[in-house]
């Protein structure tokens, strides 16, 4: 950012240098002040172009960098904090890129259970114990992922939920009984 402003400072004074310049070399008729005033306007505009150049260029690779695809582990301490543990494996994920048309993130990944515990402890989650033979697989608001299915988990499956007071963030959490695969759908709006 210094660059930038100290380009721009330097090509605004060129160009109060050629106006000075060309201003007295037409008062006092001059030759050698009005070409000296044309070398500093081509200096002006030289200077303009690289300031130019190297704006756009700091915005480019700031906006590539903001819009890159964030990692299954990026993913997964924005949504649960830094991890207290090295025990955790992302499986699969999928980013909530645009809010509101991509509704919810998605996490697919094995842990340890102090870890989930540390991940529950952060809401107060509702807990249910459901079996999986009588489910129909279908997530309430799911997509279709294909590796996103709760029901691999095992016969009997335990499901947490969090959700704000006006419901607009929610959070649920499928894991087998031994804690060690997770299943996340994290909804933001």
């Amino acid at each position: 950012m210094k660059e930038l402003i100290t380009l721009a400072v330097i090509s605004g004074l060129a160009f109060l240098l050629f106006l000075a310049t060309l201003i007295l070399g037409l008062t006092k008729k001059n030759k050698n002040l009005k070409l000296t005033s044309f070398l500093l306007f081509f200096t002006f505009i030289g200077l303009t172009g690289w300031t130019g150049f190297k704006f756009v260029s700091k915005s480019y690779n700031k906006v590539t960098e903001t819009f890159r695809p964030r990692t299954g582990d990026e993913i997964y301490d924005a949504l649960f904090d830094k991890r207290k543990t090295n025990c955790i494996k992302i499986l699969n994920y999928q980013d909530q890129v645009v809010p509101k048309i991509d509704y919810a993130i998605w996490l697919y990944f094995e842990a340890c259970p102090s870890e989930l515990n540390r991940i529950l402890s952060r809401h107060e989650f509702t807990a249910e114990k459901l079996s999986t033979s009588k489910w129909d697989g279908k997530i309430p608001y799911g997509e279709t992922l294909e590796w996103f299915n709760p029901t691999t988990l095992g016969d009997t499956i335990m499901v947490y939920e969090y959700s704000t007071n006006n419901s607009r963030s929610i959070q649920t959490i499928w894991t087998n009984l031994d804690s060690t695969k997770v299943f996340v759908r994290d909804i933001l709006d």
